[in-house]
C-alpha cells in the first residue's frame, strides 16, 4: 500500500506543534512580582528548554526525513503515530521530573520518555527503508550505516543507568542524545539542491 507523503507530514506537524504548546503550559506563573521569583521554577524552565530543543531537533530531522522520502507505507505510518505517542508523553514527564529534579522516579520516566522517542524515530527510518528500494536516495542517506538513532539510545542507555548514581544525570544525557542531530545531514541538502 503505497500513498502520499503529504498529509502524513501535515498531521505530525500539527500535532508536534500542539505538543510544544501543551509543554509551556506546565510552567506554572511564578508566585511573586520580582525576578526571584524565577528562582524556583529554574529546573522546570531548564527541562521546557530541553524537551523544545528536542522536538524542534525532531521536527527538524523529520523534515529532511520525509524531504527525501518517495513513498511511504502502512508501517510508515504505524511507526510516525508510534513516534507521536513517545512525543506526546515529554510535556508530561518533563513536568514531573522539573518539580522533582533529585528523585530517582520522576528523572527515570522523563529518560524513558527520551528514549522511546529516539527508538520511534528510528522505528520510521527502519520502516522507510524496508518501504524504498536499495538503490535510492533514502537508503543510501539512511540505510544500515546510518548510526545516529544508535549513538541517541546509548546515550539514554547511560543515563538512565547513571540516574541511579545521581538522577540529574538522566537529563544531561538526553541533552547530549540530541548533539548528533542538531545540525542536520547536509548531504540531503547537497542532495536536493543537485537534484533542482
Amino acid at each position: 500500500m503505497n500513498m502520499g507523503k503529504d498529509r502524513l507530514e501535515a498531521f505530525t506537524d500539527g500535532v508536534m506543534a500542539i505538543i510544544i504548546t501543551i509543554l509551556v503550559l506546565e510552567i506554572p506563573e511564578p508566585e511573586g512580582a520580582t525576578f526571584a521569583a524565577l528562582w524556583p521554577l529554574r529546573f522546570k524552565l531548564i527541562l521546557y528548554l530541553l524537551s523544545f530543543l528536542a522536538i524542534a531537533v525532531y521536527w527538524n530531522n523529520h523534515h529532511h526525513l520525509f524531504q527525501v522520502t518517495e513513498e511511504i507505507s502502512g508501517s510508515v505510518l504505524w511507526a510516525n503515530n508510534f513516534f507521536l505517542l513517545t512525543l506526546s508523553l515529554l510535556p508530561i514527564a518533563t513536568a514531573w521530573a522539573g518539580t522533582h529534579i533529585m528523585a530517582f522516579a520522576p528523572e527515570f520516566t522523563m529518560g524513558l520518555a527520551f528514549f522511546m522517542a529516539n527508538l520511534s524515530f528510528y522505528l520510521i527510518i527502519r520502516a522507510l527503508v524496508a518501504t524504498h528500494g536499495e538503490d535510492t536516495a533514502l537508503n543510501n542517506f539512511f540505510g544500515q550505516h546510518y548510526l545516529k538513532p544508535w549513538f541517541s539510545m546509548g546515550a539514554n542507555v547511560i543515563g538512565l543507568l547513571s540516574g541511579f548514581l545521581w538522577p540529574p544525570l538522566v537529563a544531561i544525557f538526553a541533552f547530549i542524545n540530541l548533539i548528533p542531530w542538531i545540525i542536520p545531514d547536509h548531504r540531503i541538502d547537497h542532495y536536493l539542491k543537485n537534484k533542482d
